[in-house]
């Protein structure tokens, strides 16, 4: 390909544009993806009311996400739409940064080609909502293609370092990579090496404790330093060992091979690429061609190393956990690519190798994109939840009580208060790695399903799979009984099913 038809940032940034919007625009027309989101949702509601995270609601995830929605959400009001395109951006400027970051590795065309894989990875069900890791992503890759530059200054290593702190504070369990970055640094301080400025090390801690103070000194002129600890600290520690590292590893593996036999054309191309260009990256170390190309192989291999580290020591398992290693991997991707791109016939591998996942991406999620986009009210009528909330907001109780064991975002449309300050994500509050710490420290009561119990809210909403039931049944507490002698089953939308209290006094 000739060098003069390569892409350049803002073609590239185009092309990944109308990508993610044929891949993503479909999430607008569904209401709830996951329920994780319907947390960060009610979480960034409490935000735009002026509140801070935490204090009123509480969630293990760090503030980024819910600032975020919570600006969002400010803006433009109560918007499913408006969140999911918050996503959508976040996605798009990581996809951007891969560009970015690769084609200081490889010919920029192999470079919009990793970008684009890792879009069509994207588009499976693990990408389509608005996640923390979304946030975290953009500014690690951010961190990254700025530390790459060498050598690193004092200015470089400053914004790595808050840009890498806001990476944490969007995704707690990311806390290896400045601890990598900041050893890194040190380390090439002590042998003197031209990559970095010999106090670059010090710059990037200063850097990286800015948020964290400005984060401190707010919680503690609010008085609330306490909970700040409790929410990043105490409850994070405590969910991060219910799994085991080896556990951890066994059960990545499992859910992997599950996602990639049901969408082998989008998940086979980028694993085979990201290993050759993982191979390919560990032999330009070894025989590096110049001294920066080794620098930006270091950070790349270091970054993947803790992402790696990172998601074994997350406490959990959940196939969305992986967007947060995809943008490194499609950096290995791109560098794959390059590799075959300069094969016999190479360039013909090349194209099939990047056009087979984003066919296969377009080919499930732009029929839907182009559906939702011709008519999005047919598509806003189908939500079951708001449909739900239009039938209690209706039901003509005055100031109606509502517990969620599911579908939570039903307290979003009414406008509810919680009935527990955990109930933001309804099971947390019979989880012990979350619950206890937060009972400790009398946030919530030590018997929180049984003081709800006690409460007989107006109305109880769940979902007609049964989750929601399951994990209160979990707790042992007689909930069938509780639900048979002071509810009748009101009604149901979808999977929506809303139970209404009787003999209300």
């Amino acid at each position: 390909m000739n060098a003069k038809a390569s892409p350049n940032a803002l073609t590239a940034a185009l092309i990944l544009a109308l990508a993610v919007l044929a891949t993503q625009f479909l999430s607008v027309g569904r209401e709830v993806i996951d329920p994780d989101e319907s947390t960060f949702i009610l979480m960034g509601a409490d935000v735009a009311k002026g509140h801070l995270p935490f204090v009123e609601q509480f969630d293990l995830k760090p503030p980024m996400i819910f600032l975020a929605i919570g600006a969002v959400l400010a803006v433009f009001g109560k918007s499913i739409v408006a969140v999911r395109l918050l996503g959508d951006a976040m996605l798009l400027g990581t996809a951007v940064l891969v560009f970015l970051f690769a084609r200081r590795l490889t010919s920029a065309w192999s470079a919009l080609a990793g970008a684009l894989l890792y879009v069509a990875f994207a588009s499976l069900d693990l990408g389509q909502p608005t996640y923390s890791e979304l946030p975290a992503l953009l500014f690690g890759m951010a961190a990254l293609a700025v530390l790459a530059h060498s050598p690193v200054t004092m200015q470089r290593a400053a914004l790595g370092g808050l840009l890498l702190s806001l990476a944490v504070l969007s995704r707690t369990n990311l806390y290896p990579l400045p601890l990598v970055f900041g050893a890194l640094l040190l380390f090439a301080a002590m042998r003197k090496r031209s990559t970095a400025d010999p106090r670059a090390w010090l710059a990037f801690g200063l850097g990286g404790l800015v948020p964290v103070a400005l984060l401190i000194a707010v919680y503690a002129l609010a008085g609330h330093l306490d909970l700040l600890k409790l929410a990043m600290i105490d409850v994070p520690l405590a969910y991060s060992q219910q799994v085991g590292v080896l556990a951890a590893v066994r059960e990545n593996v499992t859910q992997f091979y599950v996602i990639t036999t049901m969408e082998p054309l989008i998940v086979v191309p980028f694993v085979l690429m990201a290993l050759l260009g993982l191979a390919l990256a560990a032999a330009r170390l070894t025989f590096p061609a110049q001294r920066q190309e080794s620098w930006r192989l270091t950070v790349l291999l270091l970054a993947l190393a803790a992402l790696l580290v990172s998601l074994a020591l997350s406490g959990a398992v959940y196939p969305h956990y992986w967007l947060q290693v995809l943008p490194v991997l499609a950096v290995f991707c791109a560098i794959g690519i390059g590799f075959v791109a300069q094969l016999r016939l190479g360039l013909i591998a090349a194209l099939a190798l990047t056009l087979l996942p984003l066919g296969a991406a377009l080919g499930e999620r732009l029929p839907q994109s182009l559906a939702v986009a011709r008519n999005p009210e047919a598509s806003a009528d189908r939500f079951e939840v708001a449909a739900a909330a239009r039938h209690i907001a209706a039901s003509g109780v005055r100031h109606p009580s509502v517990w969620p064991w599911r579908n939570q975002l039903i307290d979003w449309y009414l406008d509810a208060p919680q009935l527990s300050k955990v109930g933001v994500q309804p099971e947390n509050i019979a989880r012990p790695p979350i619950a206890s710490p937060l009972a400790a420290h009398g946030y919530i009561g030590r018997d929180e399903v049984g003081r709800l119990l006690v409460l007989k809210p107006d109305f109880v909403v769940t979902d007609a799979k049964g989750k929601g039931i399951e994990w209160l049944r979990a707790t042992g507490q007689p909930v069938d009984a509780w639900l048979a002698d002071n509810y009748r089953r009101d009604a149901q939308f979808g999977d929506v099913v809303v139970y209404r209290r009787i003999n209300r006094p």
